[in-house]
Protein backbone atom coordinates (compact mmCIF):
# COMPACT_ATOMS: atom_id res chain seq x y z
CA UNK A 1 0.00 0.00 0.00
CA UNK A 2 1.34 3.47 -0.77
CA UNK A 3 2.01 6.17 1.82
CA UNK A 4 -0.23 8.79 1.38
CA UNK A 5 3.01 11.36 2.48
CA UNK A 6 4.99 9.86 -0.53
CA UNK A 7 2.01 10.69 -3.23
CA UNK A 8 2.05 13.80 -2.04
CA UNK A 9 5.73 14.06 -2.09
CA UNK A 10 5.71 12.27 -5.69
CA UNK A 11 2.75 15.26 -6.94
CA UNK A 12 5.24 17.94 -5.54
CA UNK A 13 8.29 16.56 -7.37
CA UNK A 14 6.15 16.18 -10.77
CA UNK A 15 4.96 19.99 -10.50
CA UNK A 16 8.29 21.27 -9.66
CA UNK A 17 9.78 19.16 -12.91
CA UNK A 18 7.55 21.05 -15.07
CA UNK A 19 8.60 24.68 -13.47
CA UNK A 20 12.48 23.61 -13.48
CA UNK A 21 11.90 22.46 -17.20
CA UNK A 22 11.17 26.15 -17.83
CA UNK A 23 14.90 27.11 -17.23
CA UNK A 24 15.83 25.13 -20.52
CA UNK A 25 16.82 21.88 -18.38
CA UNK A 26 15.77 18.40 -19.35
CA UNK A 27 13.24 16.87 -17.89
CA UNK A 28 14.96 14.10 -16.14
CA UNK A 29 17.36 16.69 -14.97
CA UNK A 30 14.74 18.88 -14.11
CA UNK A 31 13.50 16.02 -11.85
CA UNK A 32 16.50 15.12 -10.22
CA UNK A 33 17.25 18.28 -8.69
CA UNK A 34 13.11 18.66 -7.72
CA UNK A 35 13.76 15.15 -5.97
CA UNK A 36 17.26 16.76 -4.61
CA UNK A 37 15.43 20.37 -3.48
CA UNK A 38 12.52 17.86 -1.80
CA UNK A 39 14.87 15.32 -0.12
CA UNK A 40 16.68 18.35 1.85
CA UNK A 41 19.57 16.79 3.04
CA UNK A 42 22.39 15.45 0.65
CA UNK A 43 22.40 12.63 -1.57
CA UNK A 44 24.80 10.19 -3.39
CA UNK A 45 24.67 9.03 -6.64
CA UNK A 46 23.33 5.56 -5.61
CA UNK A 47 20.68 6.95 -3.29
CA UNK A 48 19.35 9.32 -6.76
CA UNK A 49 19.54 6.60 -8.71
CA UNK A 50 17.20 4.05 -6.17
CA UNK A 51 15.03 7.34 -5.85
CA UNK A 52 14.75 7.73 -9.66
CA UNK A 53 14.88 4.35 -11.13
CA UNK A 54 17.17 5.40 -13.35
CA UNK A 55 21.16 3.39 -13.73
CA UNK A 56 23.86 5.38 -11.90
CA UNK A 57 24.78 6.26 -15.49
CA UNK A 58 22.31 8.80 -15.83
CA UNK A 59 22.07 9.89 -13.08
CA UNK A 60 25.55 10.74 -12.94
CA UNK A 61 25.34 12.06 -16.47
CA UNK A 62 22.14 14.49 -15.04
CA UNK A 63 24.20 15.74 -11.93
CA UNK A 64 27.36 16.84 -14.20
CA UNK A 65 24.83 18.71 -16.34
CA UNK A 66 23.21 20.36 -12.69
CA UNK A 67 27.10 21.19 -11.60
CA UNK A 68 27.77 22.57 -15.12
CA UNK A 69 24.66 24.84 -14.68
CA UNK A 70 25.38 25.77 -11.21
CA UNK A 71 22.23 24.45 -10.05
CA UNK A 72 23.83 21.45 -7.66
CA UNK A 73 27.03 21.35 -5.73
CA UNK A 74 29.43 18.76 -4.56
CA UNK A 75 29.37 18.24 -0.40
CA UNK A 76 31.53 16.77 2.24
CA UNK A 77 30.21 15.17 5.11
CA UNK A 78 32.20 13.45 7.69
CA UNK A 79 32.52 9.48 7.72
CA UNK A 80 31.03 9.52 4.09
CA UNK A 81 33.77 8.31 1.16
CA UNK A 82 30.68 8.80 -1.56
CA UNK A 83 30.61 12.17 -3.43
CA UNK A 84 27.25 13.63 -2.45
CA UNK A 85 25.28 16.62 -3.91
CA UNK A 86 22.88 19.00 -2.99
CA UNK A 87 21.06 22.39 -4.12
CA UNK A 88 20.68 25.62 -3.03
CA UNK A 89 18.29 26.52 -0.92
CA UNK A 90 17.64 29.68 -2.52
CA UNK A 91 16.10 29.09 -5.62
CA UNK A 92 15.40 32.55 -7.00
CA UNK A 93 18.71 33.48 -6.50
CA UNK A 94 20.05 30.02 -7.92
CA UNK A 95 17.90 30.24 -10.89
CA UNK A 96 17.54 33.65 -11.91
CA UNK A 97 21.31 34.23 -11.96
CA UNK A 98 22.00 30.89 -13.73
CA UNK A 99 19.65 31.31 -16.37
CA UNK A 100 20.29 35.11 -17.04
CA UNK A 101 24.10 34.55 -17.11
CA UNK A 102 23.36 32.12 -19.46
CA UNK A 103 21.66 34.69 -21.89
CA UNK A 104 23.59 37.03 -21.42
CA UNK A 105 26.67 35.10 -22.50
CA UNK A 106 24.12 33.74 -25.56
CA UNK A 107 23.27 37.30 -26.43
CA UNK A 108 27.43 38.77 -25.96
CA UNK A 109 28.20 35.62 -28.41
CA UNK A 110 25.59 36.98 -31.22
CA UNK A 111 26.60 40.04 -30.94
CA UNK A 112 30.43 39.46 -32.00
CA UNK A 113 29.16 36.97 -34.66
CA UNK A 114 26.76 39.72 -36.04
CA UNK A 115 29.11 42.43 -35.96
CA UNK A 116 31.28 39.83 -37.92
CA UNK A 117 28.37 39.38 -40.48
CA UNK A 118 27.84 43.49 -40.75
CA UNK A 119 31.45 43.85 -41.81
CA UNK A 120 31.64 41.48 -44.54
CA UNK A 121 28.39 42.58 -45.65
CA UNK A 122 29.79 46.08 -46.05
CA UNK A 123 32.84 45.15 -47.74
CA UNK A 124 31.08 42.92 -50.29
CA UNK A 125 28.53 45.95 -50.71
CA UNK A 126 31.96 48.38 -51.50
CA UNK A 127 33.34 45.69 -54.16
CA UNK A 128 29.83 45.74 -55.83
CA UNK A 129 29.36 41.86 -55.71
CA UNK A 130 25.49 42.28 -54.23
CA UNK A 131 22.87 44.11 -56.23
CA UNK A 132 22.53 47.87 -54.19
CA UNK A 133 18.78 47.28 -53.38
CA UNK A 134 19.07 43.76 -52.37
CA UNK A 135 21.95 45.47 -50.01
CA UNK A 136 20.06 48.10 -48.50
CA UNK A 137 17.76 45.89 -47.94
CA UNK A 138 19.89 42.97 -46.14
CA UNK A 139 21.56 46.27 -44.23
CA UNK A 140 18.34 47.68 -42.63
CA UNK A 141 17.20 43.92 -41.56
CA UNK A 142 20.80 43.12 -39.62
CA UNK A 143 20.57 46.66 -38.10
CA UNK A 144 17.12 45.45 -36.74
CA UNK A 145 18.75 42.27 -35.74
CA UNK A 146 21.69 43.79 -34.12
CA UNK A 147 19.37 46.43 -32.28
CA UNK A 148 16.70 43.58 -31.60
CA UNK A 149 20.11 41.20 -29.88
CA UNK A 150 21.50 44.24 -27.92
CA UNK A 151 18.00 45.18 -26.43
CA UNK A 152 17.67 41.50 -24.82
CA UNK A 153 21.41 41.66 -23.71
CA UNK A 154 20.39 45.05 -21.95
CA UNK A 155 17.34 43.95 -20.86
CA UNK A 156 18.88 40.52 -19.12
CA UNK A 157 21.66 43.03 -17.91
CA UNK A 158 18.74 44.82 -16.19
CA UNK A 159 17.34 42.54 -14.18
CA UNK A 160 20.32 40.45 -13.23
CA UNK A 161 20.25 39.87 -9.77
CA UNK A 162 22.10 41.68 -7.37
CA UNK A 163 23.40 38.50 -4.62
CA UNK A 164 23.74 41.00 -2.19
CA UNK A 165 20.12 41.96 -2.46
CA UNK A 166 18.48 38.40 -2.39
Amino acid sequence: MTNPLENMQQLIINEFSKTIEMFDVSPSEARLFSILYIEDSPMTLDDMSETLGKSKTAVSTGIRNLLELNLVERVWKKGVRKDLYTTDSNLYRKFMSTYIHKWIDHTSSQEQSLDDVEKILVEESKSDNLPTNDTLQLEKKLAEIISFNDRIKRTFQAIKPDPRRI
